[in-house]
């Protein structure tokens, strides 16, 4: 393995390069890899030796971890999750709190959940907008302009944002194909991508078969492939060209789509803005 690279300047660009090499890692630095993944936070605000206990590794492992990615310590890598993790301008949990101590908000009333999800969405929605990072957002829609047809799947719970994503990008100068199953036609129109198309995928836990049937297809043929899921550890993302990891806000078993959809709205504009000049 290539120790002597660049350190990513972002963390998503981080995230984005643990991904694409992790089968390469060695079994220790995959552990790693795995809790900076889900811990993010954790690896912000907590010393070297707790992140180390916790994550079940020596300290010299957060080391060679760090230096694997370019890197001259583990403190150099921490400051990419301090940036973008410990600037989160305000604290709505605390105004909901204060909001049902001053009106007597019961917890399961219609009021209630109404400000519980809207807390959930603005936290899922602040946590992305600090972990997508600029360069992945141009390299997305300098896809999808060189792209001579966008095709665009996703099902049940991703469905609506892929239709909202079709819909957007009708507005725009290129030809767009939704890939549903209407007519049993999501496999002929899968076989219709070429490799000067793009795939733009959307896809949550846990991964409907037909959407892993499409993105597998785009990886075995050459075929560009964007996406918006919830881990970007899922199977096929290491392979694409640009990967979104978005996690919604959830309330009483019940994942929002605001994050996603704000998500797809921004990158149909901006790609209808980026035609326009």
């Amino acid at each position: 393995m290539d120790i002597n690279t660049s350190p990513p300047a972002d963390l998503d660009t981080l995230r984005e390069t643990i991904v694409k090499r992790y089968d390469s890692l060695s079994s220790r630095l995959q552990q790693v890899a795995d809790f900076v993944g889900d811990q993010p936070m954790t690896v912000a605000v907590e010393n070297m030796a707790n992140i180390a206990k916790q994550a079940g590794v020596p300290l010299s492992t957060l080391s060679r971890f760090s230096n694997a990615f370019g890197f001259d310590g583990f403190s150099s890598m921490q400051s990419l999750f301090k940036e973008q993790y410990l600037t989160r301008p305000r604290d709505y949990k605390e105004r909901i709190r204060k909001a049902r101590e001053n009106h007597d908000i019961a917890q399961d009333s219609p009021q209630a959940i109404f400000h519980d999800f809207g807390m959930a969405n603005i936290e899922s929605m602040e946590r992305m907008q600090c972990s997508v990072s600029p360069s992945k957002l141009e390299r997305a829609v300098a896809l999808m302009n060189d792209a001579d047809t966008i095709y665009i799947q996703g099902t049940r719970r991703a469905y609506p944002v892929a239709f909202y994503l079709w819909y957007a990008l009708m507005k725009s100068d290129k030809n767009v194909v939704l890939l549903d199953d209407h007519g049993g036609m999501l496999t002929p129109l899968t076989k219709r991508m070429k490799p000067n198309d793009l795939l733009f995928a959307i896809t949550y836990a846990p991964y409907a078969a037909e959407t892993s049937d499409v993105v597998e297809y785009a990886c075995e043929n050459n075929i560009p492939t964007v996406c918006i899921t919830d881990n970007q550890m899922a199977p096929h993302c290491g392979s694409m060209e640009v990967c979104f990891e978005v996690q919604e806000g959830e309330l009483m078993g019940f994942r929002s789509l605001s994050s996603s959809m704000y998500l797809a709205q921004s990158l149909a504009v901006a790609l209808i803005s980026y035609e326009m000049k």
